[in-house]
């Protein structure tokens, strides 16, 4: 059975929490369009699945400072 979108926002704002360094910038980051993520909000991108995996696909990235 998949994750729920509640259960993978939370998933995902913990681990962007501890890339970025805190809950607030975390949050600020949720909902603002992201260019490593084609100009769409993280927070979209959870609603299925696959773009959650996106998501913490691209957050792995940054925290080892890939961002292409």
């Amino acid at each position: 059975m998949s994750d729920s979108f509640v259960t993978r926002k939370a998933k995902t704002l913990r681990l962007a929490t501890k890339i970025m360094g805190g809950e607030d910038e975390a949050k600020r980051w949720m909902v603002k369009r992201v260019m490593g993520l084609d100009g769409q909000r993280p927070v979209d991108l959870l609603r299925s699945a696959d773009g959650a995996q996106i998501v913490k696909d691209f957050l792995v990235r940054v925290e080892y400072g890939v961002y292409t």
